[in-house]
């Protein structure tokens, strides 16, 4: 476990880092890795309006002549051993998957802010156990990377319960003001629909927020509970005076021998008051840990994905979970 109080340096041991997916997120990360001084190979988006700019005009710093790619097969071909894919294209495994194997086939190490690979095997076993072969066998590790999931509702609180004698209940609560955040979070939890609209939405899979179940499930495997079904529940918060849906509330909770064990409480809308997460641990000895104003998702995702570029350096090949490593 590390004992480092400030961010991971990743300004040694670090190769050199192809951007996939320069959406918001994919934008900063690049900026935050420009001064980590991290040198950006290339990056790849086929987005109108993205592709064929030069990188410098999106990324500050990035360095002359880098044209933003269709495709990063044509980047890949110029990657030597060390270098990382930094995929920031989607949150389901499913969709995300054939841009890390496509990486992985060239040589490279992933980093990816996909919800699902922070737990890949929960819902995808046979995509988890193709991408964890081919990286093993070309030497190089895949890892799911974030803040939510991959710190705030999984990696922190099993670090919190590294002092624990026993653990009986875990608790973890997250409150988000979604008014406060970028434009896609905001479409993401369904702000401004009817309720029949986002009850579609949801059904459909493009509401809410991705990832709780695999926080979840690496919360339980951390405290040893054998996962047997997590109960998942979301339902929107809405206006009192509109009727319009503001944003959601989720839950995902595990039971062990008909006893609950784990609880994850998600409120993430528009006007949420008093944004917070907390961590409350009943066992030996018990823990209620808030943090005030809560982690910036968007910053903290940021500052994640960067960790996890230093990270992957040193650990073996293969598919890694969130937690797998203190980012050391």
């Amino acid at each position: 476990m590390s004992t480092s109080s400030g961010p991971v340096p990743v300004t040694e041991n670090a190769g050199r880092v192809v951007l996939v997916g320069l959406g918001p997120i994919g934008i900063e990360v690049g900026k935050a890795l420009v001064a980590h001084r991290v040198e950006i190979l290339g990056a790849a988006d086929p987005a109108p309006g993205i592709v064929g700019r030069e990188l410098e005009t999106l990324v500050a710093g990035a360095g002359a002549g880098r044209i933003v790619a269709g495709d990063a097969a044509e980047i890949y071909r110029r990657a030597r051993a060390g270098d990382v894919a930094v995929v920031c294209t989607g949150s389901r495994l499913h969709a995300v998957a054939p841009a890390i194997e496509a990486a992985v086939d060239a040589g490279l190490s992933v980093v990816s802010t996909c919800e699902e690979l922070a737990h890949p095997a929960l819902r995808h076993a046979e995509i988890a156990a193709r991408i964890d072969g081919k990286a093993r066998a070309r030497g190089v590790v895949v890892l799911g990377a974030g803040v939510n999931p991959g710190l705030v509702m999984d990696r922190l609180p099993l670090a919190l319960v590294w002092g624990s004698c026993r653990v009986d209940h875990i608790t973890i609560e997250r409150v988000v003001d979604a008014a406060q955040r970028r434009a896609p979070l905001k479409a993401k939890v369904g702000a401004g629909l009817t309720i029949d609209a986002f009850r579609a939405g949801v059904a459909a899979g493009r509401f809410g927020h991705v990832g709780l179940a695999e926080s979840a499930a690496l919360i339980a495997d951390g405290i040893g509970v054998v996962i047997g079904a997590i109960e998942e529940t979301t339902e929107a918060v809405t206006d009192p005076a509109t009727g319009l849906v503001l944003g959601v509330h989720q839950t995902a909770i595990i039971h062990a021998g008909g006893v609950e064990r784990v609880r994850l409480d998600l409120k993430m809308y528009a006007g949420a008051p008093d944004p917070h997460d907390r961590i409350v641990v009943a066992g030996d000895p018990p823990l209620d840990v808030l943090v005030t104003g809560g982690f910036h998702g968007d910053r903290a995702t940021v500052g994640a994905t960067v960790s996890a570029v230093r990270a992957i350096s040193e650990m073996s090949p293969g598919l890694r979970r969130a937690t797998a490593t203190s980012y050391s």
